[in-house]
């Protein structure tokens, strides 16, 4: 996949910080929470607390929508469902963490509500709990004691008596524990440094970019499209296997910016106006600031340049024929192909004849030699296309239909 494995990990902390200013770090934190209560245990190997630090980072994977985060920041939280849903759906899906997927569920969870789990998932949901609220508690200018009050509080209620005493005879110190996080040796060995598979390296990122692009029913197959269409054209203009794999890597990446771009804009059922524009045309520049120093340069580049022209009318930069590489050109037209032929809510998926006329008349802002190509085999890389997204089309279907299951569920049970 043409990324570094040691480096996964920060693109995952990057894309999460950029959800929303008030979850910066938050996922880091509690992990690093996690990693002091359960290290000095001596009960887990170094890839088993990696797992378990990189769940405490992910917990809030499923929270992009504002009126939810708005609830989870308050310190004493009621009614945060659905991000505890999706983030579970996400890791049940796409991540090397499926069998850790019902703490996600019910990190939320008061601890009697969560005894059908087993003994290790109520652990780890109840440390995850009391560790969020930890952090939330000091970003908010709390002190050790008042927090040991509020736990004292919902003893039994919220929080089991032994999670309670595990955190407590940890020693970790809440008022300053968090000074040397990012000096912390053994921490920083385990988490960033213990290695990943390059299987758990495309689960990671598969699930971190699935998680942008299906906030939209319209833009559910938009990467998987365009990282399919960008190896095809690479491999038309006889780039070799290696080449075409930093295209298709850089592909994968081009929209993961979008995860710092409010919902509403994603989500717009009109053209977008000029101010909303302006805001989404920040993705490409959020996407090469979680990139930076955690890819090779060429493959940031084809990631963050695929909205420049050839004529410089592009952005972010401007940039012009002579500074726009191939791979990254072959991108631009991907990204370009996908947004055509595919329905969004202010337009219909344009028929062939006016994609075919749209590219045409682009040919002076993008490379004529691949919109040829494209024309030439439009129908064989349709098809390619269709084929390689249908299962991200099956996997979305059943992530929606097991969330509408949950909710309705969830919605029940309170009721009852």
């Amino acid at each position: 996949m043409h990324l570094r494995n040691d480096k996964i990990i920060e693109i995952l902390e990057r894309t999460l910080n950029h959800v929303d200013s008030r979850l910066i770090d938050h996922g880091k934190r509690v992990a690093y929470l996690m990693f002091n209560v359960l290290a000095p245990k001596k009960k887990y190997s170094d890839k088993q607390l990696r797992d378990i630090c990189i769940l405490g980072m992910l917990h809030d994977v499923g929270a992009y929508k504002t009126e939810e985060i708005d609830r989870m920041v308050i310190f004493e939280t009621i009614n945060v469902w659905e991000h505890s849903v999706y983030g579970y759906l996400f890791l049940k899906y796409f991540s090397p963490l499926k069998n850790f997927a019902p703490v996600i569920y019910y990190h939320h969870e008061k601890c009697d509500e969560i005894t059908h789990l087993s003994t290790e998932h109520q652990l780890l949901a109840q440390l995850i709990s009391l560790c969020d609220r930890a952090d939330v508690f000091l970003q908010h200018g709390g002190k050790a004691v008042d927090f040991k009050n509020h736990v004292e509080k919902y003893r039994d209620i919220k929080y089991r008596s032994d999670v309670i005493e595990m955190f407590s005879e940890s020693g970790v110190d809440i008022d300053r524990v968090f000074d040397h996080i990012n000096s912390d040796t053994e921490f920083n060995k385990v988490f960033y440094g213990t290695p990943l598979t390059d299987d758990e390296a495309i689960s990671y990122i598969k699930m971190v970019i699935f998680s942008i692009d299906f906030r939209s029913s319209q833009t559910v197959i938009h990467t998987a499209g365009a990282t399919c269409i960008s190896g095809l054209l690479a491999g038309l203009l006889g780039m070799n296997m290696n080449a075409i794999k930093r295209v298709r890597t850089g592909a994968m990446l081009h929209d993961i910016g979008k995860v710092g771009i409010p919902i509403h804009i994603l989500e717009s059922t009109e053209k977008l106006n000029d101010s909303d524009m302006e805001i989404m045309k920040t993705h490409v520049s959020i996407t090469e600031k979680i990139l930076e120093g955690s890819v090779d340069n060429d493959i940031k580049d084809i990631a963050a340049r695929h909205h420049e022209k050839l004529d410089g009318s592009g952005y972010p930069r401007q940039l012009k024929a002579d500074d726009i590489a191939l791979p990254e050109r072959i991108v631009a037209i991907a990204d370009i192909f996908m947004a055509l032929c595919q329905r969004r809510t202010y337009k219909e998926a344009f028929p062939k004849e006016k994609v075919i006329d749209i590219l045409k008349g682009m040919t002076d802002r993008l490379d004529p030699q691949i919109i040829s190509l494209v024309i030439e085999h439009f129908d064989e890389i349709l098809d390619a296309m269709n084929r390689e997204t249908q299962p991200v089309i099956q996997s979305y279907n059943a992530i929606k239909d097991e969330y509408q299951q949950v909710m309705i569920g969830m919605v029940k049970s309170q009721e009852n």
